[in-house]
């Protein structure tokens, strides 16, 4: 198991070189520059050329790639050219926001999806299972821009029990810890239902197929309690595919949050890049679009690991 562990360490360089090369290739290849988009149109040949030289624009793209490997090597992402603010900062005031919501997102969905699917393979062709299917079919068919409107506008103008915006402003409109989860639970829940139907109706396949299981007609000929057989013997097997999906939807999260975090104003790595995509602002798209690349590794290395403590066969 380490052995397996440390070749996957060993491929992550690789891989993320491929990575910067897919990323600067396309970003450099697509039209737009960023140059005439900060000066304008009207702005002088000097200061065009100034510009340009700054950001090392003015050299053939093969040293331009070569310079920004170089920079990345030594730990300096580059400034940005739209905000001259070094990606590495706002990488450290961006990515902890990200971070919190994608993982608000996906504690939702896990609490919700977990006991969904369960009740609907242990319930199968039951009205609680064409239910449990049914909210999974709402959670596919509703995009999550329209899911946040809705939320909005029952919970937060209608209700108000939620907050609308807060998410790294610091301001808190209750006391204690509600106070620093109460911002979060709108943008989770619009941002985690796709992730739950996705969850549950795996977690349901899963479950169903290991019930019929030789070992689970064993388990119940031996008299095991009912709740040791689901739990112990049923869950932990179902939970393999589940766990590989779970590692992929995190990385997944962490690189859709544009529209919720435009919605819900929320100064994330999503609405960053956003913007720099809209201004050509090349240093801030490569810096975070890798790191998401590093997270989305990162995340199924940690997903191999759970694989061995979940079925200790997986480990040889």
């Amino acid at each position: 198991m380490w052995s397996y562990l440390v070749k996957r360490l060993i491929q992550m360089p690789l891989v993320l070189l491929v990575v910067t090369i897919t990323i600067f290739l396309i970003i450099r290849f697509t039209p737009g520059d960023p140059v005439q988009i900060m000066l304008g149109m009207q702005t002088s040949p000097e200061a065009e050329a100034a510009l340009r030289a700054e950001f090392r624009l003015d050299q053939p793209w093969h040293m331009q790639y070569l310079l920004w490997v170089g920079d990345l090597l030594q730990g300096d992402f580059g400034r940005s050219i739209r905000m001259n603010t070094p990606v590495l900062q706002l990488l450290a005031d961006r990515l902890p926001i990200s971070l919190a919501l994608a993982l608000s997102a996906m504690i939702f969905a896990v609490v919700v999806s977990i006991p969904l699917g369960l009740i609907a393979a242990l319930k199968r062709n039951t009205w609680i299972d064409y239910l449990a299917t049914g909210y999974t079919l709402f959670g596919f068919a509703v995009p999550n821009f329209a899911l946040a409107m809705i939320l909005i506008y029952v919970f937060s103008i209608t209700l108000s029990w939620f907050p609308i915006t807060g998410i790294g402003s610091g301001a808190s409109t209750a006391p204690g810890l509600w106070g620093v989860v109460q911002p979060y639970v709108l943008p989770a829940v619009a941002l985690g239902t796709l992730q739950t139907a996705i969850f549950t109706r795996l977690l349901r396949s899963s479950m169903i197929d290991v019930l019929g299981q030789d070992y689970m007609r064993t388990a119940n000929a031996k008299g095991l309690q009912p709740l040791t057989i689901l739990l112990v013997h049923a869950l932990k097997n179902a939970m393999i595919p589940f766990v590989t999906m779970l590692a992929i939807q995190f990385g997944y999260l962490i690189g859709i949050q544009v529209t919720i975090e435009h919605i819900f104003a929320i100064p994330g790595m999503g609405s960053a890049i956003l913007s720099a995509v809209v201004n050509r602002d090349f240093p801030v798209i490569q810096g975070f679009v890798l790191v998401i690349a590093a997270f989305f590794m990162l995340a199924n290395i940690i997903a191999d690991i759970l694989y061995g403590i979940i079925d200790p066969r997986i480990r040889y």
